[in-house]
């Protein structure tokens, strides 16, 4: 299912950087000199859709128990982006970008008890603290074509973790470590410099803490993944 939403994103972004090539392309000056500053800022807001790699346990886990825990989907739930652009130039073609936001994500669990299925809510308000190169591509008649990559530190704000009684919830751990990829366009305008961009975030460790849950040992390992689609202001 994520794959579906990934390629629905996927789409709406493309067709979001078609529709704006033309409007901020036209009738505009070379504005390459914000690209010579040593330092630019901006803000950025996003929509996400959130999604989990899981890797399921043997003890109370399997798909043969009919009177038991069967199998555990989980199910991909929109969600928000919004943060500040810090832009430090290194050389014409790359940059250092660090791009603390609020991230606001959802998941939903299914697990299927038997002849029927429970639903579970994973709720995460993230502050992230992405640090990332940015390679862009040669200036061209009002835009720059570029890919980054870097790493990104996640405090959760919403944990529940420290939750000792209801076993309904799905716990997690407070922080994340998760790598990412993006690539989009700068377009430059005359005041301001817009880049639709698609980012996708793939967590590197296990947030898993089955503590106190029902069923807890039928998921072994839990890792985040989420793709963005954004537009940036500097």
């Amino acid at each position: 299912m994520l794959a579906l939403h990934f390629r629905k994103v996927i789409f709406i972004g493309l067709l979001g950087c078609l529709l704006a090539l033309p409007i901020f392309s036209f009738a505009q000056p070379n504005n390459w000199k914000y690209d010579l500053r040593p330092f630019n800022f901006g803000f950025t807001m996003g929509v996400n859709i959130a999604d989990v790699k899981m890797i399921f346990g043997e003890k109370e886990y399997t798909r043969r128990t009919r009177q038991g825990l069967r199998d555990i989907v989980a199910l991909e739930v929109p969600g928000i982006n919004l943060g500040i652009i810090n832009n430090l130039r290194i050389w014409k073609n790359l940059d250092l970008r660090f791009i603390p936001a609020v991230s606001l994500q959802q998941r939903n669990f299914r697990y299927y008890v038997g002849d029927t299925f429970r639903m579970r809510r994973l709720e995460s308000s993230y502050i992230d603290l992405p640090l990332m190169i940015k390679f862009k591509s040669n200036y061209y008649y009002h835009h720059r074509i570029y890919v980054m990559t870097g790493l990104k530190y996640s405090i959760n704000l919403v944990s529940d973790k420290k939750v000792i009684s209801d076993p309904d919830l799905l716990k997690i751990e407070k922080t994340d470590l998760s790598w990412e990829f993006a690539f989009g366009i700068d377009i430059y305008g005359t005041r301001v410099k817009l880049s639709p961009e698609l980012r996708y975030s793939l967590g590197l460790r296990n947030v898993y803490f089955p503590e106190n849950t029902q069923y807890g040992t039928a998921i072994k390992m839990l890792s985040t993944q989420s793709l963005m689609f954004c537009l940036n202001f500097e």
